[in-house]
C-alpha cells in the first residue's frame, strides 16, 4: 500500500482509535482501581468494618521490613511504591499528611501477607485464606500462612558444629534473588497469558496500542487482526510481526528502505504459579513475576531444609526435567547463567545432599561443603576459599567414618592422613565420602632466631636474635634498664637441644652495664626482676570515725597525722584529742602478747580534715577551722600499726521518730531528750483529733509491733505507760474501726460488726463457725495496738476466752497434720497388750512350778 489517501485514511482511523482508547498507562490504572475497590469492599465486608489508618501502621511496626524492603514489594506486586512513603513518614516521627484513602494500602499489605492473623486487622485462623482468594496474583511474596516474617533469622543448620555453606542465605532477609521489575525484558523472554504488550508504530503512521495476551495466547491488533503469541520469545514475535504488520502497513520492512518502523515492548509482566517441593523449609505454591527464576522460587520458600540440596535443584515443566541448577556458580561464582527463568506451572524439586563433607582449620571459610559426583579434596578446597597462609600442606587429615560395609568390630572410624602437594602434582583425585571431616592443620607458634626480653627495661618484647648476640647489646635495643631494676641478679632462660630442658644462667648486672657481658643464644629468654617486686609492701590501717576508713601503703616517714590525712580526715562527732593504735608484736616473742597498745595524744584546737576545731569539754570534731600542731615526739608508724578514732564520748547524732494517724501535725520529729516519751511526742505534734482511737495506738519499733496499751500513758497519764522512744520509731494513731476481722479456719472469712461484750465464740459463730480442720485450741486475737491474747482451755474452770475491741484480728489455725507418732489409743493398745503377755507369762511359770 502506497502512502497516499488509503495510508492517510487507515491513518485517521488508527488515530481515532488511539484516542478512543485510553493510554497505555490510564487503562491499566483504571483496570487496577477498579480491582482494588472490589477488593478493598471484600476485605471490609469479611470484616465488618473499614481499615483505619491506625491498623496500617501497626501492621507496618509488626512486620519489621524498612521503607525501601516493602517498596521494592510493592513494585514486585504491581503497586505503587510511593503508597508507602507517608506512613513511614508518620512511624519515623512525622505525622501522618492527607493523601489518598488507606484501603488501597491495605488492600496492598493484604496481598503481600502484612495484614494478617497477628496484625491489627483482627483476622481470625478462618479468615486466613483470605487475601489468597482475591484475585489470581495475590501474595507474590509468601511466608507461610500466619507466620511471622522474621522467622527467617533462623539459626544456620550445621554438621558436627560446621554451618553448611549457603544456607546462611536463606536465612535472612536480603534482596539479591528479587527479580528485576525495572527497565527492558530480554529478547528470550517467552510470552504467556497475562503479559501485557505494548506495540508503537512510527514514521508514515503514528499509532500506540496497548496489548494483552488472552488466556487463549492472542493479542488483537487493529487492522492486523488476531496474533498468536503465547510460547514465543520476544524475539520471536517481532520476527513475526514483520510479515503481519507488513500486510497492513506497506513502510514495514527490514532494512533501511522502511519508511514505518515498529517496537514491541513488554509492559506489565504476568505472574505464574510455581510449585517448590522437596526439601524446603516451606514447600508449597507460589506466585512468582514472569521474569523470576529459580532462585527466586528458591527464596520464597525459605531455602532448602538441613538435609536439602543447593547443588542438584531439578527444574520440571509438563513432566520432564527441564535443567538442573547448581546454586554454588552463583554463590562462589558470582556466575548465574544456569539459573533457569520459570513458566506457568513449572516444578522445582530440591532433593537431599547427598554427600556432605566439613573442611575446618587454616582455610579461609571453614564450613560443610555438599560435593557432586566426581569432586573431590581438591575441589572442596577450592569451596573452601583455598588455605591461609599458615597452613601445613603436606599433611592434611582426613576423620573419616566407615560405611556400614566396611566395618570390622571395634573400627568405626580412620584417619587417613594426605600429602597435599603430591596429590596438586598428581592426575588422580582424592575421593571423599558424606560425613567425612576434613582439617587443614597450621604452622607451629614457635619462632626461631629469636631471644625473649621481660622486666625492668624500657622496651621489653621479643627481638631478633643473631650470631654473636649479647645481653649488653640486648639491654641496649631496649633503651636500658629502668630505674626500678634490681641489679644483683638477673635470669636467663636457656633451652638445651639435646634433651630440650631449660637451664637457668645468673648473670649480675650494674649501672655501668653487665658484669662479665654473656653471649645470648637462640630461644634465650632474659628476666631483669623489680626492686618493687621483690620489696614485701608495707601497709597501715584506719578505722572509725574517718571519712575513708582502710587499708594504705606506708610510706618512709609516715605519721599519724599523715595517715588521718591520707583517710580524708576525721567525721563530725570523731574524739579529736586521742588516737589508739595498735603494733603487733615480734612474733618471736615468747609472751601471750599479741599487740602492743599506744593512745597517741592529739594537741588541742583542731584535727586534720575536720570541719573546723573541736569542743574542749568532749574533744568531739564541731565546726572552725583549727590548725594541727604537732608535738614534739610525733608518733611514727611501722608496718601493721592499726589506728582507731573513737567516737566522742556525750556525741550523738540527730534520732528521728514518725508521728502518723488521727494527730493534728503529723510527720517527722527529732527527739529532744535521751529519754523523750511516746506522751511528750504526741504533744508537740498538737495531739489527738476527735476521730482517734486511742486504745488502737501502735507503736512499731525495728519493724515489729510492740504489744503494749500506750492509750494509758495519753488518755489516763500512766507513767509507766509512757514508753521512752528510740531513734526510727514510729507511732500511730488509727481512727475508730467499729468491726472485727475473721480469718483462717471458719466458713467465710469476713469483717463483723463490733459488740460491746462479746467474745471471739461470738464473732467465730457470725463468721460461719469453724470448720472441721479447725485448731480450737490455739484460736488467736490481735488487738489494734498490737497486743494478742489466745482462748486458754483450763481444767476444771471455765475456759479463758479473750473479748476482742474494735479494730481487732481473730485468726483461727488450722490444725496441723498428723506426724505419725502414738496417740493415745495407740499407746493403750499396745500397754494392755504388754501387760496380757506379762500375766499368762505369770501364769505359766507358776503352773510350772506347782
Amino acid at each position: 500500500m502506497s502512502p497516499g489517501k488509503p495510508a492517510r485514511s487507515i491513518l485517521a482511523f488508527g488515530l481515532a482509535a488511539a484516542s478512543a482508547a485510553p493510554p497505555l498507562s490510564a487503562q491499566n490504572a483504571t483496570g487496577q482501581q477498579a480491582d482494588t475497590v472490589a477488593i478493598r469492599q471484600q476485605i471490609e465486608g469479611r470484616l465488618g468494618r473499614s481499615v483505619s489508618q491506625g491498623e496500617i501502621l501497626e501492621a507496618l511496626r509488626r512486620s519489621g521490613l524498612t521503607r525501601s524492603q516493602l517498596r521494592l514489594r510493592l513494585s514486585q506486586a504491581g503497586y505503587d511504591p510511593a503508597l508507602a512513603d507517608r506512613y513511614y513518614d508518620a512511624l519515623e516521627g512525622g505525622s501522618l499528611q492527607r493523601g489518598a484513602p488507606g484501603g488501597d494500602f491495605a488492600e496492598a499489605l493484604g496481598r503481600l501477607g502484612l495484614m494478617g492473623q497477628d496484625s491489627g486487622l483482627g483476622i481470625g485462623p478462618g479468615q486466613a485464606a483470605l487475601f489468597d482468594s482475591l484475585g489470581a496474583d495475590s501474595r507474590p511474596f509468601r511466608d507461610p500462612p500466619g507466620l511471622p516474617f522474621d522467622l527467617r533469622d533462623e539459626p544456620v543448620p550445621t554438621v558436627d558444629g560446621l554451618p553448611i555453606f549457603g544456607h546462611d542465605i536463606f536465612r535472612r532477609f536480603t534482596t539479591q534473588f528479587d527479580p528485576i521489575l525495572e527497565g527492558p525484558v530480554d529478547a528470550g523472554y517467552r510470552l504467556d497469558a497475562g503479559d501485557e504488550l505494548a506495540l508503537v508504530l512510527t514514521g508514515d503512521v503514528e499509532l500506540a496500542y496497548p496489548l494483552t495476551v488472552s488466556r487463549e495466547g492472542h493479542v488483537f491488533i487493529p487492522d492486523v487482526g488476531r496474533v498468536a503469541v503465547a510460547g514465543l520469545t520476544l524475539g520471536q514475535l517481532e520476527d513475526a510481526l514483520y510479515g503481519r504488520l507488513g500486510s497492513v502497513y506497506s513502510g514495514v520492512r527490514r532494512g533501511p528502505g522502511a519508511t514505518t518502523r515498529f517496537q514491541i515492548s513488554v509492559g506489565r509482566l504476568r505472574v505464574n504459579q510455581v510449585f517448590v517441593v522437596g526439601e524446603v523449609r516451606w514447600p508449597g505454591a507460589y506466585q512468582v513475576n514472569a521474569a523470576g527464576t529459580a532462585f527466586n522460587a528458591l527464596y520464597l520458600s525459605g531455602g532448602p531444609s538441613a538435609a536439602g540440596s543447593l547443588r542438584s535443584l531439578e527444574v520440571r515443566r509438563g513432566g520432564r526435567l527441564v535443567q538442573t541448577v547448581d546454586t554454588y556458580d552463583y554463590l562462589l561464582r558470582g556466575d548465574n547463567a544456569g539459573d533457569l527463568r520459570l513458566e506457568q506451572g513449572d516444578r522445582l524439586f530440591v532433593p537431599v545432599a547427598l554427600t556432605l563433607v566439613g573442611v575446618e582449620g587454616s582455610v579461609r571459610r571453614p564450613a560443610a561443603y555438599e560435593l557432586r559426583e566426581g569432586e573431590g579434596l581438591r575441589e572442596l578446597i577450592a569451596f573452601a576459599g583455598g588455605f591461609r597462609s599458615d597452613a601445613v600442606v603436606r599433611r592434611i587429615q582426613v576423620d573419616r567414618v566407615v560405611p556400614p560395609w566396611e566395618r570390622i568390630p571395634g573400627v568405626d572410624r580412620v584417619l587417613v592422613d594426605v600429602d597435599l602437594r603430591e596429590l596438586m602434582e598428581g592426575d588422580e583425585a582424592m575421593p571423599l565420602r558424606d560425613g567425612d571431616r576434613v582439617r587443614v592443620f597450621a604452622i607451629s607458634d614457635e619462632r626461631r632466631n629469636r631471644v625473649v626480653l621481660e622486666g625492668e627495661v624500657n622496651r621489653p618484647g621479643l627481638y631478633q636474635w643473631s650470631d654473636g648476640e649479647t645481653l649488653q647489646g640486648l639491654i641496649d635495643r631496649a633503651e636500658g634498664l629502668t630505674e626500678g631494676a634490681y641489679l644483683s641478679r638477673a635470669h636467663i632462660y636457656r633451652l638445651d637441644p639435646a634433651d630440650g630442658r631449660r637451664q637457668l644462667l645468673r648473670v649480675a648486672l650494674s649501672e655501668d652495664g653487665v658484669t662479665g657481658d654473656v653471649r645470648l643464644a637462640d630461644r634465650d629468654s632474659v628476666v631483669i626482676f623489680s626492686k618493687e617486686m621483690l620489696r614485701n609492701e608495707s601497709v597501715v590501717t584506719v578505722d572509725g570515725f574517718v571519712k575513708d576508713p582502710g587499708e594504705f601503703p606506708l610510706a618512709e616517714g609516715m605519721t599519724l597525722e599523715d595517715l588521718i590525712l591520707a583517710a580524708g580526715g576525721f567525721v563530725r562527732g570523731a574524739y579529736a584529742l586521742e588516737v589508739e593504735i595498735a603494733r603487733p608484736v615480734d612474733p618471736l616473742r615468747r609472751d601471750r602478747t599479741l599487740a602492743t597498745v599506744f593512745r597517741v595524744a592529739l594537741p588541742p584546737g583542731g584535727a586534720p580534715g575536720s570541719d573546723g576545731g573541736s569542743d574542749g569539754a568532749t574533744g568531739a570534731v564541731e565546726a572552725g577551722a583549727g590548725d594541727w600542731r604537732p608535738l614534739a615526739a610525733e608518733f611514727s608508724l611501722r608496718h601493721g600499726d592499726r589506728a582507731f578514732v573513737r567516737r566522742a564520748p556525750g556525741y550523738e547524732v540527730s534520732r528521728t521518730v514518725a508521728v502518723t494517724g488521727q494527730i493534728h501535725l503529723p510527720g517527722r520529729y527529732v527527739l529532744a531528750e535521751r529519754d523523750e516519751t511516746v506522751s511528750s511526742i504526741i504533744a508537740r505534734a498538737g495531739g489527738l483529733t476527735t476521730e482517734a482511737y486511742a486504745p488502737g495506738f501502735q507503736m512499731i519499733r525495728e519493724g515489729e509491733l510492740v504489744a503494749t496499751d500506750l492509750s494509758r500513758a495519753l488518755v489516763e497519764g500512766d507513767r509507766e505507760a509512757d514508753l521512752a522512744l528510740a531513734g526510727g520509731d514510729s507511732l500511730h494513731v488509727p481512727a475508730y474501726d467499729p468491726t472485727v476481722l475473721v480469718r483462717g479456719a471458719v466458713a467465710f472469712e469476713t469483717r463483723v460488726l463490733y459488740e460491746s461484750g462479746e467474745n471471739i465464740d461470738y464473732y467465730i459463730e457470725q463468721a460461719g463457725g469453724y470448720l472441721d480442720n479447725a485448731d480450737r485450741d490455739r484460736v488467736s486475737v490481735t488487738f489494734q495496738n498490737g497486743s494478742r491474747a489466745t482462748k486458754r482451755t483450763r481444767f476444771l474452770l471455765p475456759d479463758g476466752v479473750p473479748r476482742p475491741g474494735p479494730g481487732s484480728r481473730v485468726v483461727v489455725p488450722v490444725k496441723p497434720p498428723r506426724s505419725g507418732g502414738l496417740g493415745f489409743s495407740t499407746i493403750f493398745t499396745q500397754t494392755l497388750t504388754a501387760l496380757t503377755a506379762a500375766a499368762s507369762l505369770i501364769i505359766a511359770v507358776d503352773r510350772i512350778s506347782n
